[in-house]
């Protein structure tokens, strides 16, 4: 642009140069010829004047030798010429166009070019008294002569000029460009050094705007995307048309077993690629696929896409599922079966033995009231194992609406040991620290399931004479609720198993006391859908503190 700029104002300067150049001498050259043409007048007139008063003889008593004098008759021949010439020879000059005007009004005037473009003829003509006309010519230089001999001023001045002129052009170039180099696209309100760009840079300055606004917005959606990405369970690759790879999530990463950046890698690099060789291959042919796949003994599903844009496939998506959860699901849906049925067929046994004995006739009458008594206990055994079971699974239905409210945990709990005063027996006592007002937003059943379980648990599991400690009170923001007790313990190595279904640390002693194995399953599904969390703090001999986290209400 500053280049253009440049050379126009050059080009400008130059234009304006030249044509005041030609126009001066031009003007120069006018006046003289008109000064000139002024001399040749008045000379013509003064010896017009002076052959009308004294005729011819005047001429011989004339000086002037620079203008050359001929008398034309009224046909036109020439009677008189002081050139020295033959006036025998000489043309009719009737039709010689100052004569013609001479004749016609009394006065005319004339020039002509020589053939040699160096000079010019001046010609003025004069009627005189007897009817002829006296004409004097004169030679002067022709305006390209005049040029000729200015030459080289000429040159000298036009070069000076020229200097200057490049000295303003370029100054004048760099005050225009400057203030527009200044100039600061970037920003969202630009100010304009001339007004007359205003139109255009506000025009820039409403498109910055909408980038800015665009930019943010892509660069939001950019950053979603890799926030839910990131965060994905599943692993995802993106690739390109050669198998490239060009955006790669942390759970494929870890898959990947990559430590280093993999973008801008070929898939081919990958740790495991022989596994998945034949799919990426088939992908690559514009082919969708799927590959079931045991990656350190990890069972993973492996699914690849191609990615359409315009009807046009421009890349691929690898996505990577980690079976393993699914897997151990079943494996712990077909565990809970068998144990269900276990726990079901013991009872059912015992109850079907009882039964056959007393239709026998068998049993004493003294004796059929244990055996219906053994009856008994061991149908509610299975109806208290039903009711938990139906209870775990509706808990573990992801489609159950929990409705919560707002709670006072600590009187709740007062209200659940109320209920629960006859279930301390073998001399177990209550110590309780409750406070008021320890608000929290859950369910109110649910709640008192994870008070009453842990209590009952405390209750069942303690020495005889033993102590049950119940605490609520607030802490850093937490609802905290303690359950301790002085009983047997748990051994840490079962820490990590307790909250399993139908897992039992001593068998012996939950039969005896008639567990179902699903109790502290129950309390930790509950905990989970009222968003607290549960920790155990346990030994041998030592007792164990179940302690429950709540978000203060």
């Amino acid at each position: 642009m500053a280049n253009r700029i440049f050379r126009s104002i050059l080009l400008v300067a130059l234009i304006v140069l030249v044509s005041t150049v030609a126009f001066t001498v031009n003007e120069m050259y006018q006046s003289f010829f008109r000064s000139q043409m002024e001399l040749l007048e008045a000379q013509t007139k003064i010896i017009g004047y002076g052959i009308d008063e004294y005729g011819l003889e005047f001429l011989n008593d004339y000086d002037e030798t620079d203008f050359r004098v001929t008398i034309i008759d009224e046909k036109g021949k020439v009677i008189y010429d002081n050139s020295g010439n033959d006036i025998s020879v000489m043309d009719n000059h009737l039709d010689r166009k100052e004569v013609k005007e001479a004749f016609e009004d009394g006065y005319g005037s004339s020039s002509r070019q020589s053939s040699t473009l160096t000079q010019k003829y001046v010609y003025t003509a004069m009627r005189l008294k007897n009817g002829n006309v006296v004409r004097l010519s004169s030679i002067h230089s022709s305006i390209f002569h005049v040029i000729f001999l200015l030459i080289e001023p000429l040159l000298i001045l036009i070069l000076i000029i020229l200097v200057i002129s490049l000295f303003f052009a370029f100054q004048l170039t760099r005050n225009i460009v400057d203030p527009l180099n200044q100039i600061n696209v970037e920003e969202s309100d630009i100010k304009s050094p001339y007004k007359e760009i205003s139109p255009i840079l506000n025009k820039l300055s409403a498109q910055q705007k909408m980038l800015k606004k665009d930019r943010e917005i892509l660069l939001q959606k950019k950053q979603e995307f890799e926030t839910i990405t990131e965060n994905m369970n599943e692993g995802m690759v993106l690739l390109n048309m050669e198998g490239v790879i060009i955006d790669v999530n942390k759970a494929a990463r870890d898959i990947m077993e990559s430590k280093d950046d993999v973008l801008g890698t070929h898939i081919s690099e990958w740790k495991y690629y022989d596994k998945i060789k034949d799919l990426i291959s088939n992908a690559l042919n514009k082919h969708h696929g799927n590959k079931h796949v045991k990656i350190n003994d990890v069972s993973y599903d492996f699914e690849i896409s191609p990615i359409e844009v315009n009807d046009n496939v421009s890349g691929f998506v690898l996505l990577i599922f980690d079976r393993s959860f699914e897997e151990a699901n079943e494996n712990m849906r077909k565990e809970f079966a068998s144990n269900v049925s276990h726990e079901l067929k013991t009872p059912l046994q015992s109850i079907s033995g009882y039964a056959e004995l007393l239709k026998s006739g068998i049993v004493k009458k003294d004796d059929e009231k244990q055996c219906l008594d053994k009856i008994y206990s061991e149908s509610q055994r299975m109806i208290m194992l039903v009711k938990d079971v139906i209870k775990l699974s509706h808990l573990d239905d992801e489609e159950t609406m929990i409705v919560k409210e707002k709670v006072d945990l600590g009187v709740l709990t007062e209200e659940t040991l109320e209920m629960m005063k006859n279930d301390f027996v073998n001399g177990v006592k209550l110590e309780t620290n409750i406070k008021d007002e320890c608000f929290v937003y859950g369910n109110k059943e649910l709640l008192e399931t994870i008070i009453s379980n842990l209590i009952e648990n405390a209750i069942k599991y303690n020495v005889e004479n033993g102590t049950v400690f119940v605490d609520v009170y607030k802490q850093n923001k937490k609802v905290i609720l303690k359950v301790k007790d002085t009983g047997i313990g748990i051994d840490p190595k079962d820490h990590e198993r307790i909250f399993e279904r139908f897992y039992r640390v001593d068998k012996a002693r939950s039969k005896q006391v008639g567990g179902t194995g699903l109790g502290l399953s129950i309390v930790k599904h509950s905990c989970i859908l009222n968003n607290a969390t549960i920790r155990l703090e346990s030994a041998l001999n030592e007792g164990s503190t179940f302690i429950v986290e709540f978000e203060e209400a």
